[in-house]
């Protein structure tokens, strides 16, 4: 039955992301319906609208969920836009996908989170690498126990996002080659849009995977960062200790140059009691190594699905359609924030910060 019917979803966001990502996946998608897409931005709507056969459009986000018959919604909307969005969403009780960062602030995030479970709708939040079966496959053996008991985990993402913060985007052209629209200047150059820099844009993707992989909730938290030339960061070095022990070292830059754009890195180390795995997202390799000298190599990812953006917003659908466990819950959100409004707070008070403190 579920096959003979479709998702009625709506977007809300008719900027880059949108466009790239979701608008393409969402009418391509056989299972999707898209009944209408908002922006208060007249040129980006009408340009998303024509581009994508959107023939239901608004200005105002509340229109269309007060006046439209939906399942589901999709925000892809700049970072600070997120919480009022997503709260208005919810409560129409309709099911969302909301794209990362979550949102800014830990109290948000967990407000979120039990609106969805107090509403009964799924929240799915937009991280791609959950979707890669080779990490479903790694996040499987951690918790059956390959590793034992986590004891150190290392995180490095080195990115081409530089210019972006520097409110150049369209030094990112022929990257992305986006056919309708791009960022504008100011989404990842402005601290009063974008929040954070490095964490917010992709330091969120490095963590979330890393507690998604080994379901650790962060205790504590000691960063530095340094903006350099940008007014938000550019880089960032994190301690963290988990609840249980574990010790984390996370570190991230966004100053991988464009010219460079094939050879950024995303590298987990994960050590326990009982063995350590290694993972490549970038290569799409991944070892699990045991004490007893066992090696386990996990099947290699293939190149064209090491960032399955289009997953995200599909997720959505089947999870509407057939009931499936989301993959990218809304805990791993809150997770996710806490530890990067720990560390912004701890770069900016030069001091160790306590997540049951925000």
């Amino acid at each position: 039955m579920a096959g003979e019917r479709r998702a009625r979803i709506g977007v809300i966001g008719a900027g880059w992301w949108a466009t790239y990502a979701h608008l393409p996946s969402l009418t391509s998608y056989p299972r999707a319906e898209l009944v209408a897409l908002a922006d208060p931005t007249p040129e980006r709507l009408s340009q998303a609208a024509e581009a994508f056969g959107v023939e239901r459009t608004y200005a105002d986000y509340r229109a269309m969920l007060e006046r439209e018959r939906l399942d589901g919604v999709v925000v892809a909307t700049p970072h600070a836009t997120h919480a009022a969005i997503a709260r208005d969403v919810l409560a129409h009780d309709l099911a969302l996908m909301l794209e990362k960062p979550m949102v800014l602030h830990a109290s948000e995030a967990r407000e979120l989170r039990d609106l969805a479970i107090a509403r009964h709708v799924p929240l799915v939040i937009g991280y791609p690498y959950h979707f890669i079966p080779q990490h479903q496959l790694l996040r499987q053996r951690i918790a059956d126990g390959a590793l034992g008991n986590l004891q150190l985990v290392d995180s490095l993402f080195a990115s081409m996002v530089l210019e972006y913060y520097r409110a150049n985007p369209h030094a990112y052209q022929a990257a992305f080659n986006w056919s309708v629209t791009g960022p504008l200047a100011t989404t990842y150059s402005d601290p009063d849009i974008a929040g954070g820099g490095q964490g917010h844009l992709q330091m969120t993707h490095s963590v979330a995977l890393l507690l998604w992989l080994t379901d650790l909730r962060p205790g504590e938290v000691f960063a530095l960062m340094e903006k350099f030339d940008v007014r938000v960061d550019l880089v960032d070095a994190l301690s963290v200790r988990f609840e249980g022990g574990a010790l984390g070292s996370l570190a991230s830059t966004g100053a991988i140059s464009a010219p460079q754009s094939g050879h950024q890195q995303l590298e987990y180390r994960l050590y326990g009691s009982q063995g350590y795995a290694l993972l490549d997202a970038m290569a799409g390799t991944c070892s699990i190594f045991g004490n007893d000298g066992a090696v386990e190599v996990l099947p290699p990812t293939p190149a064209d699905q090491l960032y399955p953006k289009e997953l995200t917003s599909r997720h959505l659908v089947d999870i509407l359609l057939d009931g499936v466990p989301n993959q990218s819950p809304a805990e791993i959100g809150v997770r996710t924030v806490e530890l990067l409004e720990a560390a912004y707070r701890s770069a900016a008070e030069h001091r160790l910060v306590r997540t049951s403190e925000l």
